[in-house]
């Protein structure tokens, strides 16, 4: 039997992180676990575990069981969730066994991250970013994680593609599963 893989995509906001997670569920059956939906779920039905690291705990224990299937049942999962810095992911349990990409959108500027919010939103979300109070407070984080990501992967030794925009997104993110294919 073939062994799985366990991958984890993180990075900065309308990077592509959802893009390629769906992309390796769909053309490769990885298990897709978004974490933006488990730790809004946890902090509706425990509102006293928001800020506290309890997601590193559950990361790891996921992992756990995600290398556990991929070792007896050549199972692959992909973990996907923008707040697992490199500064966290350095001390994570399981980071030798599984693959990380930090995904961010290096060549973003307040005017193209201003289109991309728009364009990459899904429609759950982009409600959230209708007030131009939003919009420039969400400018300023892209800008400022960008910075933050290229020092803490070169810090901690964590790979950092560049997504870029448009069809060179799309070329960036094929590659991406097609490396992450060629090691299954």
């Amino acid at each position: 039997m073939k062994k799985g893989k366990v991958v984890i995509i993180s990075g900065n906001k309308r990077a592509g992180k959802t893009t390629l997670t769906i992309k390796l569920h769909k053309e490769l059956g990885f298990n897709f676990y978004n974490f933006d939906t488990l730790t809004d779920s946890i902090e509706e039905v425990h509102s006293n575990l928001e800020g506290d690291p309890y997601y590193i705990k559950l990361l790891e224990e996921m992992v756990k069981f995600a290398l556990e299937f991929a070792e007896n049942y050549g199972v692959n999962s992909v973990f996907e969730y923008i707040d697992f810095t490199p500064e966290l992911m350095a001390n994570f349990k399981y980071k030798e066994q599984v693959e990380i990409y930090y995904l961010a959108n290096l060549e973003a500027n307040k005017d193209n991250i201003r289109e991309d919010m728009k364009k990459y939103s899904k429609p759950f979300d982009w409600p959230a970013y209708c007030s131009k109070e939003d919009v420039e407070r969400n400018v300023k984080f892209i800008l400022k994680f960008n910075e933050e990501l290229v020092n803490e992967c070169k810090k901690y030794g964590f790979n950092l593609i560049n997504t870029k925009r448009g069809e060179e997104r799309s070329k960036v993110l094929n590659e991406l599963t097609k490396q992450i294919s060629e090691t299954m």
